[in-house]
């Protein structure tokens, strides 16, 4: 049989609301741990569980967590294995939808104890392993070992070591506890204690009422916001986070960009790199319609193309600001000072058609390596080349050679009429974010990288 949201289990909690303030509490108390997950979209009481937390995924699907949160001493034997039934015929109604499930009670007897003690030691020293690791195979198979004994699967036992969590939870400190979720989770808050008990009423009311819809993550932002008052220009310029090294867990904002910095990523499409600007894009989206902030949070140790597709995506015109970290400094695109000594010099070469190339490089040049890369169709193509023997060390001076090189592409765009611009660079790779979160609105460029002794096609920008 399959979970449905409409079954009596999914709806007799909505018809008995009142009865259900432990369930409130727990949420409430959660909130800033959910507001601190730059993923969290939406949350919502008594919809196919008592709880369930929703986070954007870059795949086009809402991820839920799915949440019964039972306030009784302790569950029995029947009561635990009912629950967690219910679990796997959610989880096997809708995979990709449910991954992570949570079972959250005062306390667990004697008998779930054991199981609730082996999950939590997997989910927390367990992570150090890798998943090849013998110790943690060898105490995943413990764990299913001990599951037939009591005449539990080892299908059963897999999904509840792949995909749920115990917690427990005692309601009657959760206005207290609060302020200290608060501190804890979104340390960058400096408020008052009666700025967070005004906060918290805010937040009280929203879930109250989230059985009859979604608490939003906007809403709780703005509810934020208009507490700080005249101190929320702080917290709306702090960034969000996007991660991009490896598997992006749930709570999480970004895509896996392993595979655009490696090597293998000569062999590349030109829809594997389409693919990942869509997704960008999606990511993008969600931050605008989730939140006052506009500032990203990203790491420069990305390859030449990739770094500045980041840019693109997350561009200037599209109301982005960046927060690049590179190599322990941090530099944001809405400091806009800038130096005033010229920093390339410009070189120029006549040429036929509508596609030209460009370099642009510092401090070594990249003009003879070009050269065999653009032989053949582009071998007669206007070029351009801007050089320089300096380094960025400032951000007054980043700014001065990203300014440069944009006008030197747009003056040689509408001089050669140009319909493309095949655009190399060969300088730090935060430069190369921050040109391309400024090049909206001049052509297409086709961007090339360095792989394996040789320049490979990668990403279009497309304007």
């Amino acid at each position: 049989m399959k979970a449905s949201l409409l079954a009596p289990e999914s709806t007799g909690g909505d018809t008995a609301r009142d009865g259900f303030g432990y369930q409130d509490a727990y949420v409430l108390q959660n909130l800033p741990l959910f507001l601190s997950q730059p993923a969290f979209s939406h949350v919502v009481s008594e919809a196919t569980g008592d709880v369930e937390v929703c986070y954007f995924d870059a795949g086009g699907l809402t991820v839920r967590t799915f949440i019964e949160a039972k306030g009784c001493a302790a569950l029995s034997w029947g009561d635990f294995w009912k629950e967690i039934e219910q679990f796997k015929k959610v989880f096997e109604t809708s995979p990709s939808e449910f991954r992570r499930f949570v079972l959250v009670c005062r306390d667990f007897n004697s008998r779930t104890s054991p199981l609730v003690e082996m999950v939590g030691r997997l989910r927390g020293v367990g992570r150090s392993y890798d998943a090849t690791s013998p110790m943690l195979t060898g105490a995943q198979e413990e764990a299913i070992a001990w599951g037939s004994e009591k005449g539990l699967s080892a299908e059963m036992m897999t999904f509840i070591l792949c995909h749920v969590a115990f917690e427990t939870y005692a309601d009657e400190s959760a206005q207290s506890a609060f302020q200290g979720e608060l501190t804890k989770h979104l340390p960058s808050l400096d408020m008052r204690s009666s700025d967070i008990a005004a906060f918290r009423l805010m937040c009280l009311e929203l879930v109250s009422r989230s059985s009859r819809q979604p608490v939003h993550r906007a809403e709780i932002e703005a509810a934020l916001s208009k507490v700080l008052g005249s101190d929320a220009s702080l917290w709306v310029a702090t960034p969000t986070p996007l991660h991009l090294d490896g598997n992006v867990p749930h709570f999480a904002l970004g895509i896996d960009a392993g595979v655009f910095n490696s090597p293998s990523r000569e062999n590349l499409s030109a829809e594997n790199w389409r693919m990942a600007q869509v997704q960008l894009e999606d990511v993008g989206r969600f931050i605008r319609q989730s939140r006052q902030r506009s500032a990203v949070a990203l790491s420069a140790k990305q390859r030449m193309s990739f770094a500045c597709t980041l840019g693109f995506v997350f561009s200037a015109t599209r109301g982005f600001i960046l927060d690049i970290e590179h190599n322990g400094r941090r530099m944001r695109t809405d400091d806009h000072s800038q130096g005033v000594e010229q920093f390339f010099s410009v070189q120029s070469v006549e040429g036929v058609g509508a596609e030209g190339v460009a370099t642009i490089a510092f401090p070594t040049e990249v003009a003879a390596d070009v050269v065999l890369a653009t032989a053949g169709a582009l071998a007669s193509a206007p070029a351009l080349n801007l050089i320089s023997a300096r380094a960025v060390d400032e951000t007054a001076m980043m700014n001065k050679a990203v300014a440069e090189a944009k006008s030197a592409l747009v003056t040689f765009r509408s001089r050669h009429r140009l319909d493309v611009i095949h655009l190399f660079i060969k300088a730090p790779s935060h430069f190369a974010m921050i040109l391309g979160h400024r090049l909206n609105g001049v052509c297409r460029f086709q961007l090339y990288d360095w792989v394996n002794g040789r320049y490979v096609p990668t990403a279009l920008l497309d304007n």
